[in-house]
């Protein structure tokens, strides 16, 4: 059965659930129709690398090479059964940044615990909690950056170092970026281009791109459950190439293409030089090699 199919008795259940609760007279259980908004911001001087923890929010990385510090934003957003609760929540809702001697900077944003009365509940993937956080980071430079958070997109600048970024529920896009790359999505579209290697890519549903740098050499592993695949290899890549769909066309170019068993492999220049394994359950895998 498709994934995207079964959701839908799931979210209908649900949604029933939700309007038989009041009828039901569960104690404990609020329905938040209050919000309250606040924009709140730090700078970290002497920034080397960043940690960012995030929650139902999109992450954001910027290069400026104009700033002098590490300038970090956040838009906080809490909600609550009256106005007033939203409000007090969302005003004692903290941005926090900690550097350590090293350089590396801790990026949270931490809520107030909720009020014992209210209970948070979970029907499937809807939470009565709705607080959030869309976190910016404007830097110059940073050698290394590990972004996780649980309901929201992250987007990454040209940095360099090592890119850790996961997200439970969002796409993820890095740009130019110099260094080794871990970008895990559990529903959500990855797209990286001008990058160098080695890429691991996966996602449970959604598209996945990739494009090296014209430099770039080094392993490159991509993985999707539903969702199509084009890799743009650089000028500079050498190795081999292994394709892999359940369901789907396979469309390798610009090196030596062999097929065995539904498996195609590609060879460019040195074939023990570097991999680039692609395996997807549903979707279209395209490989583009540079002509050399």
């Amino acid at each position: 059965m498709n994934s995207r199919a079964a959701i839908h008795p799931i979210r209908s259940l649900r949604n029933l659930l939700l309007c038989a609760l009041p009828i039901l007279g569960l104690a404990g259980c609020s329905f938040n129709n209050a919000s309250a908004k606040r924009e709140v911001s730090q700078t970290v001087a002497d920034a080397k690398s960043v940690v960012v923890t995030g929650e139902n929010g999109r992450v954001e990385l910027i290069h400026d090479p104009a700033a002098t510090t590490m300038q970090v934003s956040a838009v906080i957003r809490c909600s609550s059964d009256t106005q007033a609760k939203a409000d007090a929540r969302v005003a004692a809702a903290t941005l926090t940044t900690v550097k350590d001697e090293g350089g590396k900077v801790r990026v949270s944003v931490e809520f107030p615990p909720r009020d014992p009365a209210v209970t948070v509940l979970f029907i499937g993937d809807v939470a009565g909690s709705q607080d959030s956080a869309s976190i910016v980071i404007r830097a110059a430079s940073l050698e290394g950056i590990e972004v996780s958070t649980t309901n929201g997109s992250i987007d990454v600048g040209a940095f360099r170092g090592a890119a850790k970024l996961s997200t439970s529920n969002g796409s993820i896009e890095v740009k130019d970026h110099a260094g080794p790359i871990d970008a895990r999505s559990s529903n959500g579209a990855i797209r990286a281009s001008g990058v160098h290697a080695p890429v691991v890519a996966d996602t449970s549903n959604g598209r996945i791109e990739i494009s090296l740098a014209p430099d770039a050499q080094g392993d490159v592993t991509i993985d999707t459950s539903n969702g199509s695949v084009l890799l743009d290899l650089g000028s500079a890549w050498q190795g081999t190439v292994t394709a892999d769909t359940s369901n789907g066309k396979i469309d390798l170019s610009g090196g030596d293409v062999v097929t065995k068993s539904g498996t195609k492999t590609m060879t460019i220049g040195d074939a023990a030089k570097a991999k680039a394994v692609i395996d997807t359950s549903n979707g279209r895998v395209t490989v583009r090699a540079a002509k050399k």
